[in-house]
């Protein structure tokens, strides 16, 4: 503030920074006077909520019911993650849904445990290992009725019965193959016995399951390039078999040297062929050499042209062309009846196929015959 002098009196002259502090001043004592104000309201406010009981008990109620609700969402949360692989519950159980709900309706998430099927009875009959039991060629019956997966998983208990009926009955088979080809050792039931799911990655049939029991013995089980005896239990198309199945066009499996032992004459495999055993189960019919009919049981995936190497007009060309060296009995379903001794049928039936068996083995590690290699076309196939 600069004073001014007359000659009187000295007159005060207010400059601009003597107003804004006066205003500084007097914002900041309505603000002390604004706060004093609140705070004294607040406080009036507060002594006269908690003075009242009812309001107090609200606060309490209120508390307890977000603590209640954040340790329901943590029960939920955790039970989300239990049952996070677990599968939906049907609409015809508890936990589901009813029509015409309201959206509020919580999900029941708890598992429905329903039983399986429990495994037929015995009716009666033992289960024992030198015979098939009736239930297990009655499963089979119905899987080929029933191939489907739900049908299977409600029928589990049914298969487990009767696959462990067909690998006691293959265990004890396989100590009388031991016998008749000692070539063929003992092996677990495991290395014998295919799995009765289907590959159907690359097939047009896409039922999950094959409705029959089966088995192979050889002398690396029932994997390998070596020749097999192999039993097919099936209802209505049991049959045995033995041989080799689909060779490969290379060496490994012994198809070349099938076909130059052929080209030299193959007089063992004639000898082999001709045999009364193998006439009595497997050559049956008069009308046809026994040749013609190994020719015909191998015809599904033979060439259709002759092979490489050889002139087109050779006198063996269908035997030539075949790529499965094998033959097969048809068995009826009598076979498998309670009594009637299947365990020496089979071997009986095996017993014949061993020089079969033998000879493939022989040309399958590339050891050919002798008689077959010094002379060419010395027998007539």
């Amino acid at each position: 503030m600069a004073p001014k002098r007359n000659a009187n009196k000295v007159v005060v002259t207010p400059t601009r920074r003597d107003s804004a502090a006066r205003s500084k001043v007097k914002t900041e004592t309505e603000d002390n006077e604004s706060a004093k104000s609140s705070a004294q309201q607040s406080a009036f406010t507060r002594s006269e909520y908690f003075d009242s009981k009812d309001n107090e008990g609200d606060i309490d109620k209120k508390v307890n019911e977000e603590e209640e609700g954040e340790e329901e969402e943590e029960e939920e949360e955790e039970e989300s993650v239990r049952n996070r692989k677990r599968p939906k519950v049907s609409s015809t159980g508890s936990g589901a849904k009813k029509k015409g709900s309201s959206s509020s309706d919580k999900f029941d998430s708890r598992e429905i445990f329903i039983p399986k099927r429990p495994p037929k009875s015995d009716g009666g009959i033992p289960y024992t290992k030198h015979e098939l039991h009736p239930n297990t060629l009655s499963f089979l019956r119905e899987l080929k009725e029933n191939n489907e997966r739900e049908w299977f998983w409600d029928h589990e208990a049914e298969y487990r019965v009767a696959k462990q009926d067909f690998d006691d009955f293959v265990e004890l088979l396989s100590e009388g193959v031991t016998k008749i080809d000692e070539t063929v050792p003992p092996l677990p039931v495991k290395d014998l016995v295919f799995r009765i799911h289907r590959d159907i990655r690359f097939s047009n049939d896409k039922t999950p399951y094959k409705p029959y029991f089966s088995a192979a013995f050889s002398r690396t089980g029932r994997s390998g390039h070596y020749a097999h005896y192999y039993v097919h239990v099936e209802p209505g198309e049991c049959r045995l078999g033995g041989g080799m199945w689909h060779m490969s066009e290379s060496n490994n499996d012994g198809l070349q040297s099938m076909r130059r032992l052929i080209d030299r004459g193959g007089k063992r495999l004639l000898n082999v062929l001709n045999h009364p055993d193998m006439k009595k189960f497997f050559f049956r019919n008069p009308n046809k050499t026994p040749i013609q009919q190994f020719i015909d049981m191998n015809q599904g995936d033979a060439l259709k042209k002759g092979p490489k190497g050889f002139p087109k007009d050779h006198k063996n060309m269908k035997l030539l062309c075949l790529r499965s060296y094998t033959v097969h009995s048809i068995l009826s379903d009598s076979t498998f009846d309670v009594g009637s001794n299947a365990i020496d049928k089979i071997l009986r039936v095996f017993k014949a196929m061993v020089p079969l068996i033998v000879f493939l083995n022989a040309v399958a590690m590339d050891n050919e015959d002798s008689e077959d290699s010094e002379e060419k076309n010395s027998g007539d196939l």
